[in-house]
């Protein structure tokens, strides 16, 4: 039983900051001019889009391979 609650704990703990993460990247997508309710990853591919400097090819490289593309999806799809 102690396993099993400390299971649920993980999971709630890596939901929270996984949460935090996301509106972090926000934040900082914010404070550097971008839109409103989309993170920094998915502005990048969006500039990636319209042939503007971007940092894809870093981020993917650290959150895995396209990253950036399924935040700028998930961003259109909620937009």
């Amino acid at each position: 039983m102690a396993a099993l609650a400390l299971l649920r704990e993980d999971s709630t703990v890596k939901a929270y900051l996984f949460r935090v993460g996301i509106a972090l990247s926000i934040l900082i997508n914010v404070i550097l001019g971008g839109k409103s309710n989309q993170t920094f990853s998915a502005r990048n591919y969006q500039r990636k889009r319209e042939g503007k400097r971007n940092v894809v090819v870093g981020i993917d490289k650290m959150l895995g391979e396209e990253h950036c593309l399924m935040c700028w999806t998930n961003w259109r799809i909620r937009k």
